[in-house]
């Protein structure tokens, strides 16, 4: 069980670039490398906003979904690309957890 890693160029006006560690257990952990900011989640807490050209990742409190904690803005392919790192990493839990029984 290995996590993914990706580096992403933000959308928006500032082009910040984003190193994203994709974990099997179930986190996600960004690092945004210009303002030094590290921010994580479980995957159940994230939502994807497809607003046109981009997409909001946002990370919500758990149970309370109108509470933002962080978000970032993605480009659309590298929001697919991440919806399927992560769909991958739930899938490779559930083979190993299953595997274990």
């Amino acid at each position: 069980m290995y996590a993914k890693y990706r580096s992403y160029t933000l959308a928006g006006k500032e082009h910040l670039h984003a190193h994203l560690a994709v974990n099997p257990t179930g986190f996600i952990d960004v690092e945004i490398m210009e303002q030094h900011k590290k921010l994580n989640a479980e995957f159940e807490d994230l939502c994807f906003e497809y607003h046109g050209d981009t997409t909001e990742l946002d990370c919500v409190e758990h149970c309370k979904p109108k509470h933002k904690l962080w978000h970032i803005d993605l480009s659309c392919n590298d929001a697919k690309e991440l919806t399927t790192l992560i769909d991958d990493a739930k899938e490779e839990y559930e083979i190993l957890m299953r595997d274990l029984c």
